[in-house]
């Protein structure tokens, strides 16, 4: 069986190549805004999902590293 926290750092993962792929110079809070509407259309499964989560605010915070 796997753990669930696996997969959230293989969605993590995929999170931060696709950021460095879109915006390899770093994140503003514009790049961070394009991205998650990016990923709302073409990855919405990458988003992070939660009963009382805020997906943009835990977006920002997988993408901590590169602010």
């Amino acid at each position: 069986m796997k753990n669930p926290t696996d997969d959230e750092a293989v969605r993590r993962a995929r999170i931060d190549q696709l950021f460095t792929a879109r915006h390899p110079g770093g994140a503003t809070e514009d790049h961070v805004s394009l991205f998650f509407r990016w990923l709302q259309q073409h990855h919405p499964e990458m988003l992070p999902k939660g009963n009382h989560a805020d997906p943009y605010q835990e977006l920002r915070a997988d993408l901590t590293d590169y602010s």
